[in-house]
């Protein structure tokens, strides 16, 4: 039972790890989405790349940034969920290394309105950017329904963060 524990409380701490490298490539990505919207909204023309001192088409730049938005939403909401899941089994054990464990130094770890606006950020700022290119050539109900669709992690996240904090509370009470 002890090594049970020992393991679970290993991989809570690597979910968490986990769901901030993912949150932030994703913030990442989608501020290179918005740069490029607000500069370069036809994508012609080449764009440099950061970090190297090269240059790439800004159509390849934008495929790139909006695959890893997606992607690494993807990647956070599959961490989310393996993060619910060992926190509940942890609760069923001992209650105590649960609150102890939310202590860690994360916004991935304690679950409240900071958590639930940071991932709303990191997912409306990747949405704006998607607006910022599909309105003004696909009119706005595309757009929608492009940012939904394309935003959809960030959404299922923000959507989990807010069941969880409720949860949390309810059983805390």
């Amino acid at each position: 039972m002890e090594q049970i524990t020992e393991i679970l409380i290993d991989n809570l701490k690597e979910s968490f790890k986990a769901i901030e490298k993912f949150l932030l490539l994703g913030l990442t990505a989608s501020l290179v989405l918005v740069v490029l919207a607000l500069t370069n909204r036809e994508l012609a023309g080449a764009q440099k790349l950061m970090f190297v001192d090269m240059s790439a088409p800004a159509s390849i730049v934008a495929l790139v940034a909006l695959a890893t938005y997606v992607a690494s939403g993807s990647f956070a909401l599959s961490y989310f969920a393996a993060r619910r899941r060992i926190v509940k089994r942890l609760m069923a054990w001992d209650p105590n290394v649960v609150d102890a464990l939310l202590t860690y130094p994360s916004i991935a770890s304690r679950i409240g309105a900071p958590q639930i606006v940071a991932l709303a950020c990191v997912g409306g700022l990747g949405m704006i950017a998607l607006l910022l290119f599909y309105v003004p050539t696909h009119g706005a109900s595309k757009a929608l329904v492009t940012c939904v669709i394309l935003g959809a992690p960030y959404i299922f996240l923000v959507i989990m963060a807010f069941k969880a904090a409720v949860g949390e509370r309810l059983t805390s009470t």
